[in-house]
C-alpha cells in the first residue's frame, strides 16, 4: 500500500514538473510584446530598498 503512495506521489511531482517546463517553454515562444521585460535583480533590489525603508522606521 505505502509502494502506491509512493509511486502516486512520485507521478504527482513528475506531472507537475512537466507543466512546469512546458509552461515556461510557451512562454518563452509566445511573449507578450505588452510586459516590459525585467530581469530579476530588479526585483531583488525593490525588495532590498523596501527592506531597508521598514528597518529605518
Amino acid at each position: 500500500m505505502s509502494l502506491l503512495i509512493i509511486a502516486a506521489l512520485l507521478y504527482l511531482g513528475l506531472a507537475l514538473g512537466l507543466i512546469l517546463v512546458v509552461d515556461n517553454l510557451v512562454g518563452l515562444v509566445f511573449r507578450d510584446p505588452r510586459a516590459p521585460v525585467q530581469l530579476v535583480s530588479v526585483y531583488i533590489g525593490r525588495a532590498f530598498a523596501a527592506s531597508q525603508k521598514l528597518y529605518r522606521k
